[in-house]
């Protein structure tokens, strides 16, 4: 045997090896994911969130409620646009009004941060998500729902990373419960001018978002134009459009045909 055929062997042999070490690596990662998404959000140190919520049967009820100061007139434009968005998946759409916390529960797991992008420096306070996720848990079992959207004016951060700051939305899938902060989708928040109908047409985008992960998942779509797609910054939530692009409706018609609706 000489050295080139002894050397292609051995190549082969740790090719092969290597090849078992990433399918384990893999195995282990879908494991990871799969165990995050069971145990949900971690809780922060004033907010524990209770025990999993059922699997949701679709279609099902979703409710909206509303922790700020908001128009009455949201809530028509939300409803329509996601029953065009998620045909059939909703028995139901309730408003749920206004919420307000109370004074002792707005006052705990607050933490102060810098305004992200002021040039007068404003310290703003951030509330936790779980506080939010364990109002729609209970809101849930008291009207009887499915889902819940909380909508709120106030600025979060998440319960599940702290340094995860200033977000405009997020879902707990296991929970089905999302929450959307309409601070960073204003216009005054970059030191602009109010801009009422473009303020609408980004929180309609961003309901549809998280409402979408709690049907089709946790993932986020490639496609820059759909509703689905991550968006880091106000532009790019400006970019992408109202709807699904073909591979997400596909997706959501695979789900209509698993529970046969």
């Amino acid at each position: 045997m000489n050295r080139y055929t002894k050397y292609q062997r051995k190549i082969k042999k740790y090719q092969k090896k290597l090849k078992k070490q990433k399918s384990k690596v893999k195995s282990k990662l879908i494991d990871f994911k799969d165990f995050i998404y069971r145990i949900g959000i971690s809780s922060t140190e004033d907010f524990t969130l209770k025990s999993l919520s059922k699997p949701i049967l679709f279609p099902g009820h979703l409710g909206l409620i509303f922790v700020g100061e908001f128009t009455n007139n949201l809530f028509a434009e939300m409803k329509q646009n996601l029953e065009t968005i998620y045909p059939l998946f909703f028995f139901s759409i309730s408003n749920l009004g206004l919420y307000d916390f109370s004074s002792e529960i707005f006052s705990k797991g607050i933490k102060k941060e810098l305004k992200d992008n002021e040039k007068p420096k404003e310290i703003l306070n951030l509330h936790p998500t779980n506080k939010f996720h364990q109002l729609i848990i209970d809101k849930k079992k008291e009207f009887s729902l499915d889902m819940i959207v909380a909508v709120t004016d106030l600025p979060l951060y998440s319960s599940s990373n702290n340094s995860i700051i200033f977000l405009v939305g997020e879902a707990h899938i296991p929970h089905q419960s999302c929450i959307v902060s309409t601070l960073k989708l204003m216009e005054t928040f970059y030191d602009r001018e109010h801009n009422d109908i473009l303020f609408q047409i980004r929180l309609n985008k961003e309901i549809i978002h998280e409402v979408g992960h709690l049907i089709l998942g946790p993932d986020h779509c490639e496609n820059p134009s759909c509703v689905m797609s991550y968006s880091d910054t106000i532009r790019e939530i400006d970019e992408k459009s109202l709807y699904l692009c073909k591979n997400c409706q596909k997706e959501l018609k695979t789900i209509k045909e698993k529970f046969n609706f």
